[in-house]
């Protein structure tokens, strides 16, 4: 029944906002994060590549140029597992130009991704859900080094500007 009324919820709001200017981000408000998916080869990448949010809160990834995905590390999506035990895998799959694709970060801890088609360039990426002492000593073996490199140097640059 609480479905149905959420879901009921919704519609009316898009129905009041009108659909074409109504967006996903407009029901998350300040609780959505962006992250830009830019690049075509060698300057692929994610901006921000390392971002904090709290637990419960969404992330809007948005293509700007490219083919481009966001993807887990994680067994699932044959890499070693480098997000929380509890989380569930993800695969935004394949996307393009001017399209989104969110992700509701549900469980504390550090989760690393790759964008499949330009991971062996280092497009990667970090969340850090809640502290960042709930992070775990994850696994190096089965990724490239640029990208292990990229993690590292961006989560330091991102820890030193707080």
């Amino acid at each position: 029944m609480m479905k149905f009324s959420v879901l009921t919820l919704l519609i009316s709001l898009l129905l009041l906002t009108g659909w074409n200017s109504a967006a996903a981000s407009d029901f998350f408000e300040e609780d959505t994060v962006t992250v830009e998916v830019k690049g075509t080869n060698a300057d692929a990448r994610f901006d921000p590549v390392v971002v904090s949010v709290n637990p419960g809160d969404v992330i809007q990834f948005i293509v700007r140029e490219g083919f481009h995905t966001v993807t887990a590390y994680h067994p699932a999506n044959r890499r070693p597992k480098r997000i929380p035990d509890t989380a569930k895998p993800f695969d935004s799959g394949l996307m393009e130009q001017g399209d989104q694709w969110f992700l509701n970060i549900t469980e504390e801890g550090m989760y690393d991704y790759f964008c499949l088609p330009h991971e062996k360039l280092g497009h990667v990426g970090r969340i850090i859900a809640g502290s960042f002492d709930a992070a775990d000593d994850y696994p190096e073996e089965g990724i490239p080094n640029v990208a292990l490199q990229k993690l590292s140097t961006k989560t330091e640059q991102f820890l030193n500007n707080k």
